[in-house]
């Protein structure tokens, strides 16, 4: 049975507007139902060719559909409509959103870009739908299964949640977020090198001007020393243009 599914690919910005604009019908989503996938793995892990081939699993079910969102290190995966009933979790499916998280958790709890990106999905749709706490479920509520994981617990999932934040862009620099206020410092990737892993925390006070190096080509920031560097270089570029 062919099942329709969106297979779009967000970061949190883009799942944040997303949201904000979207038709959840006219009984929307009272509920989130949190999944592992233990398969795929997140290693192996393909983009659109997983999403391909989870929806060829789930017609081969015999699913009118399946879950909603696939979470991953690489984006957050549209799935199955959420203004519709997915199927993920037997008596939960009505009026939920299902969220796979992308690996498998019985003996790791979520990590790097897949855990950053999965607390920003539940966070913003508790939001946007005013879903409470004690609304969100684990799949294993209902079933036998471990699922999302033996290493998800409710009370950890919860303390993560309070302690996150979702900042948005800083202009100029792809994929640097610019901190908000009261945050000191953001993490980011590092412009230059290729591995997005790499990281340099950019203080609050430095981001304007570590977005007009960055913008104006003059060198590559590496190090806390590079951060320095650009305040530097951007304070006499301003006092120049004053004088």
């Amino acid at each position: 049975m062919p099942i329709t599914i969106i297979n779009r690919r967000l970061d949190l910005q883009e799942f944040r507007d997303y949201i904000s604009n979207y038709n959840f019908g006219s009984q929307p989503a009272n509920k989130l139902v949190i999944h592992h996938t233990w398969r795929p793995t997140k290693d192996k892990w393909g983009g659109a060719v997983s999403i391909q081939g989870l929806k060829r699993y789930y017609e081969g079910k015999g699913w009118p559909a399946g879950p909603h969102i696939f979470v991953a290190d690489d984006g957050i995966w549209l799935f199955s409509p959420m203004r519709e009933d997915g199927i993920h979790a037997a008596e939960l499916n009505n009026r939920s959103i299902g969220i796979e998280v992308v690996g498998d958790y019985d003996n790791e709890r979520w990590n790097g870009r897949t855990k950053e990106n999965a607390l920003g999905t539940i966070k913003l749709l508790m939001s946007q739908l005013k879903i409470e706490s004690q609304n969100v479920f684990f799949h294993r509520d209902v079933s036998s299964k471990t699922c999302p994981g033996k290493d998800i617990t409710k009370e950890w999932l919860f303390s993560e949640l309070d302690d996150f934040r979702i900042l948005p862009r800083i202009p100029g620099i792809p994929g640097v977020s610019r901190a908000m206020e009261g945050v000191v410092s953001v993490s980011a990737p590092i412009p230059g090198l290729t591995s997005l892993d790499d990281e340099v925390k950019i203080p609050v006070w430095s981001a304007e001007a570590v977005a007009w190096v960055h913008r104006n080509r003059l060198f590559e920031i590496h190090s806390d020393e590079d951060v320095r560097d650009a305040v530097k270089f951007y304070r006499f570029y301003k006092l120049m243009k004053e004088s």
